[in-house]
């Protein structure tokens, strides 16, 4: 919390949620607002259409939904966030079938405050989540946030 900004004890309780698998939740986005981390937005299964084939397509069509849920919060990625996605994919590796994502995204738009407190503050989210089960992605543009850039990272990580 070198930062000074504290995490709503919301965030992990909706993380928790996600991680245990309760309530289908697939993704969380989290917002600084009056010197808090807080939930701005809960998406589940129910709320997404295409979600039940995402096995088949390594999630693409779940983690389009919210690369435009947050270019719609962020006035076309000029507004940092968090956010936590449950990715769901499969390699030709026992246990490699979801990985949790914890996504940190200070687009160059955003103000240098702005991008200096988000950055500040990603430890204190990440103790708070127990960010050292899931991988960590820092995007400052719309290409470092595009589903295949993620995919190779994650086969980098799972195949071998």
């Amino acid at each position: 919390m070198c930062s000074g900004i504290v995490v709503n004890p919301a965030c992990l309780q909706n993380y928790q949620l996600l991680v245990e698998k309760k309530n289908s939740i697939r993704y969380i986005i989290y917002k600084i607002e009056d010197n808090e981390i807080a939930v701005e937005s809960i998406v589940t299964d129910d709320q997404l259409e295409d979600s039940k084939n995402d096995y088949e397509n390594a999630s693409k069509s779940t983690y389009e939904s919210l690369m435009q849920d947050l270019k719609t919060r962020t006035n076309n990625f000029s507004d940092c966030r968090y956010a936590v996605f449950d990715f769901k994919l499969s390699f030709d590796r026992p246990g490699a079938g979801t990985s949790k994502l914890d996504k940190i995204l200070c687009p160059d738009a955003a103000p240098v405050k702005q991008k200096m407190v988000y950055a500040a503050s990603a430890e204190a989210i990440q103790k708070s989540l127990n960010s050292c089960k899931f991988m960590v992605f820092q995007a400052s543009d719309e290409a470092e946030l595009a589903h295949e850039e993620l995919l190779e990272k994650l086969k980098e990580k799972y195949v071998k």
